[in-house]
């Protein structure tokens, strides 16, 4: 199994490899020779920072040659969330890492296709949380206040309903309706991580996202994309594509996954 892990410092690439793990650098800054990075052949690096981890997934759909021969489960962690064989979403300490990662494919994936990550369970957003990041949006759906709120709730309260409305026209159309009803449900599956069985499943991921990213891309170019939520706009979309995606078209499984902040490794 290959695993990526995806990162913005240029520390702990020994502690990676010893993980089993090929780490790779993303965004302006310098990385050692030894690492992997977005700014390969064909690149679109100068993007990262709306376009987040997805910079180097571009690398990988333009440079095939970095995959296509590794016809095993191939996917993707961060530089501080990791996929592990444990129910702990969170640990402190390098040592329990080492025994609870995932570092080859399990018994029980066998029937799958792709792993994706445990759903967080939207609930309710605190409602002075609501009025204070879009009144305008709770006006126009007053129910946000009262009832648990959805994936479009969220997205439309932190990122804008203009953003999503217009990715979704811009979507193929056999996507469309099924999308609008993912969003109105309530689990987010995160952090825009996954675990293809072969290169060739996720070069058909690649196929499919990368298009509709670069429509909406230039669909958005006259918008400011100020501030957290706007910026990294493209990401955020990815990541309810992603889950969405692969559930639609292959058999899914989720795994745990922890998060350990590896700034602290010692």
């Amino acid at each position: 199994m290959k695993i990526f892990c995806i990162s913005i410092l240029n520390k702990n690439y020994e502690k990676f490899k010893k993980l089993n793990l090929t780490p790779v650098g993303l965004g302006d800054n310098e990385y050692d020779k030894n690492w992997l990075n977005d700014k390969i052949g064909d690149n679109i690096s100068k993007k990262n920072l709306y376009f987040g981890e997805y910079t180097f997934h571009y690398n990988l759909w333009k440079n095939k040659n970095l995959i296509s021969n590794h016809n095993d489960w191939i996917g993707f962690c961060t530089y501080r969330r990791f996929w592990t064989k444990s129910d702990k979403t969170k640990i402190d300490n390098f040592s329990e890492l080492e025994k609870i990662i995932i570092n080859k494919p399990q018994n029980s994936w066998e029937n799958y296709d792709v792993i994706i990550g445990e759903p967080l369970i939207f609930k309710k957003i605190k409602n002075i949380k609501l009025l204070k990041l879009n009144l305008l949006e709770v006006i126009k759906k007053p129910s946000m206040l009262f009832n648990n709120n959805t994936l479009e709730d969220q997205f439309r309260v932190f990122h804008g309903s203009f953003f999503l409305d217009r990715a979704i026209d811009l979507m193929p159309k056999k996507y469309q309706n099924d999308f609008k009803k993912y969003m109105n449900g309530y689990l987010l599956y995160p952090y825009n991580m996954f675990i293809c069985k072969n290169f060739k499943i996720l070069l058909k991921f690649y196929d499919e996202i990368f298009p509709w990213l670069f429509k909406c891309e230039e669909a958005f170019k006259y918008k400011k994309l100020s501030g957290y939520n706007k910026i990294r706009i493209y990401g955020f979309l990815a990541e309810r594509f992603m889950p969405f995606w692969f559930m639609k078209n292959f058999r899914t499984k989720t795994c745990t996954i922890t998060f350990f902040d590896e700034s602290i490794i010692k």
